[in-house]
């Protein structure tokens, strides 16, 4: 998915400028202001404002002038114009606030749970792995005893932690197995090489031992 970033103008007000007199004309009541306010966007999802300004432009000599060109009264007539809220030009910094805070909240209870699932594996555990090559993909435990852990190895990788649960599939586990120690095991979690663990047995207190 490609992202567009960019920025945009929003037109907030419009109006005129009463008992004023163009500079130019010296018309009165013909300068017309609209205020913009100008906004960083991503894929067309407003991110925050970045400023605003005004165009002033007078309907009689159609002179266009900058806010400093004006005399002191009109400048302060503009600056003191209230502007409606525009809390919705912060969606897409909302949506990244709330998105952050989910997956914060979702990796510190996943954390949570491996590290008691850790302690007591059983068969049919699936873990979520960091390999050396960088890439990620996962294991499956197919027997414990009281030492040793076998687990078999699935032949897929996947670039990036989030899509490792997409190769989690029966057929990609073929016969390349793994004996671990219970303490090798703990030592991959703890150097942060187990992300992940998911237990389809819901019985989360069942303990396989196989002598």
């Amino acid at each position: 998915m490609m992202l567009l970033v960019g920025t945009r103008d929003l037109n907030v007000q419009n109006g005129t400028l009463l008992n004023e007199k163009c500079p130019n004309c010296k018309n009165e009541n013909t300068l017309n202001f609209s205020i913009y306010k100008r906004y960083t966007y991503i894929t067309l999802i407003p991110l925050f404002p970045v400023g605003k300004y005004v165009n002033i432009e007078c309907s009689e000599c159609k002179e266009v002038f900058d806010y400093e060109d004006l005399p002191q009264n009109a400048q302060e007539t503009l600056k003191n114009i209230k502007l409606g809220s525009s809390i919705w030009l912060f969606t897409g910094s909302i949506i990244v606030a709330l998105f952050l805070i989910y997956s914060i909240n979702n990796y510190l209870n996943n954390k949570d749970k491996t590290s008691v699932l850790i302690k007591n594996p059983i068969e049919g555990d699936v873990y979520n792995v960091k390999l050396s090559s960088g890439y990620y993909s996962t294991m499956r435990i197919d027997k414990v005893t009281k030492d040793t852990i076998q687990s078999t190895q699935n032949d897929y990788n996947a670039y990036l932690p989030y899509e490792v649960d997409e190769i989690d599939q029966t057929e990609n586990y073929s016969d390349r197995k793994i004996k671990y120690s219970r303490k090798e095991l703990n030592k991959l979690y703890e150097d942060g090489d187990i992300i992940k663990i998911t237990r389809k047995n819901l019985n989360l207190n069942k303990q396989v031992l196989v002598p």
